[in-house]
C-alpha cells in the first residue's frame, strides 16, 4: 500500500483537512496520520483508520497500473462514442436583448428557429436516441438569449424532445444559460414541466447590474425583474435549481453583502453561487483578499459557492466528447460554445433527416487533442478536477498550456481553496442530509 499521489492537505490548528482529487473525497485527519501519509509510512497508521483511508482513495494498492493511467482510461471512456450520455447544446437565436460590454459574441438581430430546423433537431434527437449505447441526453439552451422566442418556438420543441425521450424510456435534462430578463410568470409552469435548471448571470449589486445589463426592449431595471423571477422559480417547483453566476471585478466584490441580502430568503437547496471574474479585468492583492472575504460571507449565509472550473467531471470541456454537438438556429453545428459562432468556427451542418455532416478534418483535429497530455498537467495533483486547458484554447495556442493553467490563475491560495471546498461539501451535506438517509 502507498499514499495516493492525488492527496492534498491543508493544516488547521487542531487537525488537517485531506482531499483526494481522484476520488473527490475529504477527510479530517489527526496531525500524526497526516505525517504518516506525506512520509508514506502507511504501516504506522492505526488499522481503525486505514480502511477508511483506503475506501476514500487516500491510500491505494501498489499496483502495476498507475493512478495516472487510470485517469487516462477514465478520460477515454468519457470521450468515447460509446459513452451513454449525449450532450446537446441548442442555440435558438444569436440575438440578445442586452449588450453586455464584455460579451464575446456578435449578435444577429431577428435570428430564430424556423420550422424546418426545429424538425431537423427533433430528427437528430431521434437519431441519437436510436443508438443503443445512449441512455441519457443533456439539453442545454444557450445563445444569444435563448428565451427570446421561448413560448412560440423553444418550449414546443423541448416538449417534443421530452416526449420522444420518454417514449424510448431514456433520460433527459434541460438546462438554460440565460440573463433571465425575458422570463415571465406564465413561463414558469412550462419550466416546471421540463424540470428545468438554470445558470443566471448577474453583474453584482443592483446599481452596477442595471448599468451593465440594460434591456434594449424595455426601460424596466433588469436587476429587480431577474431577482423577482428567481424567487418565483424557486417557489414554484421542487426540482428547480439556479446556479447564480456573479460576473465580478474588483469593484463588484465590495458590494456582495447587498446581493446576498436579496437572496437570503431562498431555499439554499435550490440556489448556489458561482464567482466568475470578468475576463477582461485583472486581480490585485486587495481583490484577492476581498475574494476570500466574499466566499466566507456567501458560505456563512448557508450557500454553496463555486470558484474556478474545478469539479470532478472527467474532461476539461464537453467539446472533447464524441457524443456532443452545438446546433445553431440555422442548422450550423459547432463543438465549442465559448467562442463567437462564426462561419470559420463552424464544424458541421445538420441535415433535414437529423444527421450531422461534420467537417472531418476540423473535427478530428479537435478530438485528437488530449487536453492534459503535457508535463505540466501530468505532474499536477489537480488533474482529476481540471483535465487541462480546453481543446479550443489548445487549437488556438497549442504551446501555451501554462497561460491557461487554472492553478496558476487562482486568486486565492490552494490552502484557502481546499478549505472553502471542504465547507461547500459540509454545507451541501447538511442541506440534503434528509434526502441521503
Amino acid at each position: 500500500m502507498k499514499a495516493s499521489f492525488y492527496n492534498l492537505f491543508t493544516k488547521l490548528p487542531k487537525y488537517v483537512i485531506g482531499y483526494n482529487t481522484r476520488y473527490d473525497t475529504f477527510a479530517i485527519l489527526p496531525t500524526a496520520v497526516y505525517e504518516y501519509l506525506i512520509n508514506n509510512t502507511i504501516e504506522s497508521i492505526p488499522n481503525s483508520i486505514i480502511e477508511d483511508l483506503k475506501t476514500n482513495g487516500f491510500i491505494i494498492e501498489d499496483d502495476s497500473i498507475s493512478e495516472y493511467q487510470l485517469l487516462e482510461e477514465e478520460y477515454k471512456n468519457v470521450i468515447s462514442s460509446e459513452n451513454e450520455t449525449y450532450s446537446l447544446t441548442l442555440l435558438p437565436t444569436l440575438d440578445c436583448n442586452l449588450r453586455c460590454w464584455y460579451c464575446f459574441e456578435s449578435h444577429l438581430k431577428g435570428s430564430h428557429f424556423e420550422v424546418p430546423n426545429q424538425e431537423a433537431i427533433l430528427n437528430h434527437v431521434n437519431h441519437v436516441l436510436n443508438q443503443e449505447c445512449i441512455k441519457f441526453i443533456e439539453v442545454e439552451l444557450f445563445g444569444g438569449e435563448p428565451l427570446l422566442y421561448f413560448k412560440e418556438e423553444v418550449f414546443p420543441l423541448l416538449i417534443k424532445i421530452k416526449e420522444t425521450v420518454m417514449q424510448k424510456e431514456k433520460g433527459v435534462s434541460f438546462f438554460f444559460v440565460t440573463n433571465a430578463t425575458k422570463i415571465t410568470e406564465d413561463m414558469i409552469p412550462m419550466f416546471a414541466e421540463l424540470e428545468a435548471k438554470f445558470q443566471i448571470s448577474i453583474d453584482g449589486y443592483k446599481e452596477k447590474h442595471n448599468k451593465v445589463k440594460r434591456d434594449l426592449d424595455s426601460k424596466e431595471p433588469t436587476y429587480e425583474k431577474v431577482f423577482r423571477m428567481i424567487h418565483l422559480l424557486c417557489d414554484y417547483y421542487d426540482k428547480c435549481y439556479i446556479n447564480l453566476r456573479i460576473n465580478y471585478d474588483n469593484e463588484t466584490l465590495k458590494h456582495i453583502p447587498e446581493l446576498i441580502e436579496d437572496i437570503s430568503d431562498i431555499d439554499r437547496r435550490k440556489i448556489g453561487v458561482h464567482l466568475e471574474r470578468v475576463w477582461q479585468t485583472k486581480s490585485d492583492n486587495n481583490s484577492n483578499a476581498m475574494l476570500k472575504d466574499t466566499i466566507r460571507l456567501i458560505q456563512g449565509n448557508g450557500f454553496t459557492v463555486s470558484y474556478m472550473n474545478l469539479h470532478r467531471k472527467s474532461i476539461s470541456c464537453k467539446a472533447s466528447k464524441n457524443n456532443q454537438a452545438v446546433i445553431s438556429y440555422d442548422g450550423k453545428v459547432y463543438k465549442c460554445s465559448g467562442r463567437d459562432f462564426s462561419d470559420d468556427l463552424q464544424e458541421g451542418i445538420l441535415i433535414p433527416k437529423g444527421e450531422i455532416q461534420w467537417n472531418e478534418v476540423k473535427l478530428n483535429k479537435r478530438l485528437n487533442i488530449r487536453t492534459f497530455d503535457n508535463k505540466e498537467c501530468e505532474s499536477c495533483k489537480l488533474l482529476p478536477l481540471c483535465w487541462g486547458p480546453c481543446n479550443q484554447k489548445l487549437l488556438e495556442t497549442p504551446n501555451e498550456v501554462k497561460r491557461y493553467c487554472q492553478k496558476r490563475n487562482m486568486e486565492i491560495s490552494l490552502d484557502d481553496y481546499l478549505y472553502f471546498e471542504f465547507n461547500n461539501r459540509y454545507i451541501h451535506n447538511k442541506l440534503f442530509e434528509n434526502q441521503q438517509k
